[in-house]
C-alpha cells in the first residue's frame, strides 16, 4: 500500500484545488499525504509551460525521492507543447477523447514506473468549473446577462470537460470574459467556484477525471 499521493501541477490554480477539493476527498477515503507540486519550468520559475522534459525531470525526481508515493500529473490538453512522446502521431487521431488517452499512455511507456499515472485535463483544468451552477451564482457582482451566459454553459455538454477548446470560447476565456478580475486572480476565483459546487457534480459529470481520481485511490490501497 503506498503512502499518498504527490499530484504535479501545471499551476496555482490546479494546486489550490488539490489543497481545497482533491485532498479532503482523498482523506475520506483514508489517503492523508495528499500533494500538490506545483511543476518547476526553469530556474527559479514554476508553473505554465509544460514542456516535457522538465515534466520528466520533475516525475522522476519525486519518484527516486519517495519509494512509497503514487506520483501522477494534473496538466491541460488546451496548448500542450509538441515535445510529448508520440505527439505527432496524437494528431492524427480525430476524437479528442482518445488523443489524450494515447498521450497518456505514451507518457506512461516513457516513464516506465509503475508508481506513476498521468493524467491530461480535457480541454483544461477549468472545464470542471462548469460542472455545477451554484457556484457561479454565488459569486457577487457578476451582470446578470454574464451569469446567464455562464450557467448556460453548464448545459451545454453533457461532460463539461469536452466544452469548446477554441482560442476565445475555450472555458477560461468564458470565464475571464464573464467574471470581471478572473484572468488576474484565477485561483482565487477557481477555489471559490469549485469549493461551492463541492466535488461531486464533478466527479458525477466528468468522466475522465472521475476515472483518473478512482484509478489513484485503487492503486494507493492496492
Amino acid at each position: 500500500m503506498m503512502r499518498g499521493i504527490y499530484i504535479i501541477c501545471e499551476g496555482q490554480t490546479e494546486e489550490e484545488f488539490v489543497n481545497s477539493i482533491l485532498r479532503p476527498y482523498f482523506n475520506l477515503h483514508k489517503i492523508y499525504d495528499v500533494r500538490p507540486i506545483l511543476m518547476t519550468t526553469s530556474k527559479g520559475n514554476k508553473g505554465g509551460d509544460v514542456k516535457y522534459d522538465r515534466l520528466k525531470h520533475n516525475i522522476d525526481k519525486l519518484l527516486k525521492r519517495e519509494t512509497d508515493i503514487l506520483v501522477t500529473t494534473f496538466i491541460d490538453f488546451f496548448r500542450l507543447v509538441n515535445d510529448f512522446p508520440k505527439f505527432g502521431e496524437a494528431q492524427a487521431i480525430q476524437n479528442k477523447i482518445q488523443r489524450v488517452d494515447f498521450l497518456e499512455q505514451a507518457i506512461a511507456e516513457a516513464i516506465d514506473n509503475s508508481r506513476f499515472i498521468p493524467y491530461i485535463q480535457l480541454h483544461e483544468f477549468e472545464g470542471l468549473l462548469f460542472a455545477a451552477k451554484d457556484g457561479f451564482e454565488f459569486l457577487p457582482d457578476v451582470k446578470q446577462t454574464n451569469l446567464n451566459k455562464l450557467l448556460l454553459a453548464v448545459d451545454e455538454k453533457e461532460n463539461p470537460e469536452e466544452l469548446n477548446d477554441g482560442e476565445l470560447t475555450a472555458p477560461s476565456k468564458r470565464l475571464e470574459q464573464y467574471i470581471q478580475g478572473f484572468d488576474k486572480n484565477k485561483p482565487f476565483f477557481g477555489g471559490i467556484i469549485a469549493e461551492v459546487n463541492t466535488i461531486h457534480p464533478i466527479l458525477e459529470r466528468c468522466l475522465r477525471f472521475n476515472t483518473w481520481v478512482n484509478t489513484l485511490i485503487e492503486k494507493v490501497k492496492e
